[in-house]
C-alpha cells in the first residue's frame, strides 16, 4: 500500500525558535541562491580582450579577401594567348594581355607572376599562419567545461563552483579554507606571517596585468599602420604609362607581410602566459596541500607519543633520531 504522509503534521519546534536566524547570513543565503555572491573581476577586461581578438580576425579575413581579389584580376593579365593551332600562315605570335603601361615598360608575365606570389605568401600568413594563434588564445580564456584558463578563473573566483567532471581542480571554498587552516596552525607555531592568500590566488592578482599586455599588443596594428588597400596593387600594375619597378611593389607586399608575421608571433605569446598562471597556482596549490598533511601529522603523531602503548612504535620500530628525542622529552615533561 502507498505511504501517505499524516496530514498537518508539522515539527515540534522550540518556543520563539522562528525566524531567529543572523540576518547576515539569511542575506548571504539570498546571494548565494540567486548565484550573485561571487564576481570574477578579470571577466570584464577578458570580454574586452575576445572583442579585440575577434576584430582583428574580421579585418584580416578582410585583407585576404582583397589580396584574392588582386590575385584573380593580377592572373588575367599574366596568361598568354597561346597561337592558333595548328598555326596559321602567316605564322600567329602568342597574344599579351599585359597591362599597356607594363607591357610598354618592358616587364612581363614572369614579372606579374612575382607580384602574384607576393600576394600570395601574404594571403597564406592571414589564411594559415594567424587563425591558429587567435583560436588558440580564445580557447584559453573563452572556452568553458575544459581544463583552461577561464575555468581556473571562475573556480578561484567563487562564480563557478565546481569543475566539471574528470578535472579535478581546487575552487573558491578549497583554497580559502586551505589558506585559513595552514594561517592558524602556524600562528600557534610561532612560525614568522605567510600572506598565503596572494599565493594561492595568485591568478586573480596577476591576471589582470596579463589580459592588459595582451589588450595592448591586440590594440596595436598588425599591419604597422599601412592599410592592404593603400598599397594600390593592381592601380599600380595598371599604370600607364607605368613608371616604377615591380620590385617596388613587391617590396611594399613583403613589408606588411613581414609586419603581420611579426606581430603575430608576439601574439602567439600570450596564451602561453595565461597557461602558465594556472600551472603556477596548481603548483602552490599542491605544495600547500602538502605542507597542511604534514601539520595534521604532526598532530596525529602528537596524539600517538603521548600514550606509552603507541609511543613504543615511534620509540622503538619506525621512528627516527630525532622523533625518538621529542617522544622521549615529551614523556620526561622537558618540552610541551
Amino acid at each position: 500500500m502507498p505511504i501517505i504522509f499524516t496530514e498537518g503534521l508539522t515539527p515540534d519546534f522550540p518556543a520563539e525558535s522562528f525566524d531567529t536566524e543572523l540576518q547576515h547570513i539569511k542575506s548571504l543565503f539570498t546571494e548565494l541562491n540567486g548565484n550573485t555572491a561571487y564576481v570574477n573581476k578579470l571577466q570584464v577586461p577578458v570580454t574586452n580582450l575576445i572583442t579585440k581578438v575577434d576584430s582583428r580576425g574580421s579585418e584580416i579575413i578582410a585583407v585576404s579577401s582583397a589580396i584574392q581579389s588582386d590575385i584573380t584580376i593580377l592572373t588575367a593579365y599574366a596568361v598568354i594567348t597561346p597561337p592558333f593551332d595548328p598555326p596559321t600562315v602567316p605564322f600567329t605570335e602568342p597574344d599579351s594581355n599585359l597591362p599597356v603601361g607594363w607591357d610598354t615598360a618592358n616587364f612581363t608575365e614572369a614579372d606579374i607572376n612575382n607580384v602574384i606570389a607576393a600576394l600570395s605568401s601574404l594571403r597564406n600568413i592571414c589564411d594559415t599562419i594567424v587563425p591558429p594563434t587567435f583560436s588558440d588564445l580564445k580557447d584559453e580564456i573563452q572556452t568553458v567545461d575544459v581544463e583552461n584558463f577561464k575555468l581556473h578563473m571562475d573556480l578561484m573566483s567563487g562564480v563557478r563552483e565546481t569543475a566539471p567532471p574528470g578535472i579535478n581542480k581546487p575552487n573558491n571554498i578549497t583554497l580559502l579554507g586551505l589558506v585559513r587552516a595552514l594561517t592558524d596552525i602556524e600562528n600557534r607555531f610561532g612560525i614568522t606571517y605567510v600572506n598565503y592568500l596572494v599565493l594561492a590566488f595568485e591568478t586573480l592578482f596577476l591576471g589582470d596585468l596579463t589580459i592588459t599586455n595582451a589588450q595592448t599588443h591586440f590594440d596595436t596594428d598588425p599591419f604597422n599602420n599601412v592599410s592592404y588597400s593603400s598599397l594600390n596593387v593592381v592601380s599600380r600594375v595598371e599604370a600607364d604609362p607605368f613608371t616604377e619597378t615591380p620590385a617596388a611593389i613587391i617590396t611594399d607586399i613583403n613589408a606588411i607581410a613581414s609586419s603581420l608575421t611579426t606581430w603575430n608571433t608576439t601574439a602567439a605569446t600570450h596564451r602561453p602566459i595565461f597557461q602558465q598562471h594556472v600551472i603556477d597556482d596548481i603548483v602552490e596549490y599542491d605544495s600547500l596541500t602538502e605542507k597542511l598533511a604534514r601539520y595534521v601529522s604532526a598532530y596525529s603523531i602528537s596524539a600517538y607519543i603521548e600514550d606509552p602503548y603507541y609511543r613504543f612504535m615511534f620509540t622503538d620500530v619506525f621512528g627516527s633520531q630525532t622523533v625518538i628525542d621529542i617522544a622521549t622529552q615529551l614523556a620526561n615533561g622537558e618540552i610541551t
